[in-house]
């Protein structure tokens, strides 16, 4: 190894960890909710199986409501079922085997695939399945406790599942707010990204530019919890009145995860280039400054994004960052100038779109290129 390589090696493990708690501060941010909601419910149904059932040891009352809930915001109604549903079927199963032919190693075995063969029977949903098997092996596994009651571990389960249902039906959502959350996180990861590559190409920094293609590389998670939580508000708008009010901004909100998501694509196509441009010790100033005029764009959406106000101001920051991307505007530049600057104009288009434009609105912004580079590589 390099000594160069070896005297980053701290900087690039801060930068790292730094990183991993960032994103692990937004997660408890967006489940924070759903942590609230499992030790409720579980403790619900627990005590109600305890106080009111008779019932010396329910934990499968409170099993049953946790993975139902989920520890997540990407819960849905149709989760909640499926958990629910095929914890207590589980269970139900899983009791009744135990009453034919009692418990013990080899009733274990049996018992599962007793229980795979029903889940898949009934349901091809691997949630509702797995529920199914695992319930039924934690009756074969666990001795039940004395009771007078017929099934008292599938009355367990039942009640943690409905707990784990009402609580899915009933605590008030807000369809666009996570959503919306996770929009303006990854529109701030790519001001980040961006206003790293600037100062690279403005510092001729490879050290930086290197740790900005990195950064890029670590977005997908936030651009998959984005596409997630939007399929969640999606369902909310069909189930309930107050989700169908915000369903035109969780529209948009899809749309815009689109094209944040090229956008953040398009973005790692450059800052590989930019790290290229930055190895060979020149400062690019005019450009860093076309990148830094597309980071305050992306910064000005992120802001309204996040507030749910209007994203006027940030669609004429990026429509005037958008109309100075002119690759034969320095008539010093080489290919390689040219080259970065023809990259970054299907990047102003994404963020304009993400913005709310359409796509032909978005391409007027963009300066004509001369007849000249027709022939040259696709722009948009």
């Amino acid at each position: 190894m390099k000594k160069a390589e070896v005297r980053r090696l701290p900087e690039r493990a801060f930068s790292t960890v730094a990183h991993r708690l960032r994103m692990g501060l937004r997660r408890v941010r967006a489940n924070f909710a759903q942590m609230v909601q499992i030790p409720i419910a579980a403790t619900a149904a627990y005590a109600f199986c305890v106080y009111v059932l008779d019932h010396p040891y329910p934990f499968l009352a409170a099993v049953a409501s946790a993975v139902g809930i989920g520890v997540v915001t990407d819960k849905r109604l149709r989760r909640s079922l499926d958990f629910g549903i095929g914890a207590t079927f589980g269970v139900l199963v899983g009791e009744v085997l135990v009453n034919l032919y009692g418990s013990g190693i080899w009733q274990l075995a049996v018992t599962l695939s007793i229980g795979l063969f029903i889940g898949t029977m009934i349901n091809s949903g691997g949630i509702f399945i797995t529920q199914i098997a695992v319930q039924s092996v934690y009756v074969i596994a666990i001795p039940a406790t004395a009771t007078t009651q017929p099934f008292p571990r599938t009355i367990d389960a039942l009640v943690g599942a409905t707990c784990a249902i009402i609580l899915a039906l009933i605590i008030p959502r807000d369809a666009r707010k996570v959503p919306r959350a996770q929009a303006a996180n990854l529109l701030d990861e790519i001001n980040a990204v961006l206003v790293m590559m600037a100062k690279a190409l403005r510092a001729a920094d490879p050290e930086l530019a290197d740790r900005a293609l990195e950064r890029a590389r670590e977005t997908q998670d936030i651009i998959d919890s984005w596409g997630s939580s939007l399929k969640v508000s999606q369902e909310a708008a069909k189930i309930n009145a107050r989700g169908r009010r915000h369903a035109a901004e969780v529209t948009r909100l899809s749309r815009a995860h689109t094209f944040s998501d090229r956008a953040m694509r398009t973005i790692r196509v450059i800052a590989r280039r930019v790290l290229a441009m930055a190895e060979l010790g020149v400062p690019k100033p005019i450009i860093a400054d076309y990148v830094e005029s597309l980071a305050d764009g992306a910064k000005k959406l992120e802001i309204a994004v996040r507030r749910g106000t209007d994203r006027t101001l940030a669609e004429n920051a990026l429509a005037e960052a958008a109309s100075r991307l002119d690759p034969r505007a320095e008539k010093s530049w080489d290919l390689h100038d040219e080259s970065l600057v023809l990259l970054l104009r299907p990047l102003a288009s994404d963020l304009l779109q993400a913005a709310g434009l359409t796509s032909d609105a978005a391409h007027e912004r963009l300066p004509v290129l001369a007849e000249d580079n027709a022939d040259g590589p696709p722009v948009e």
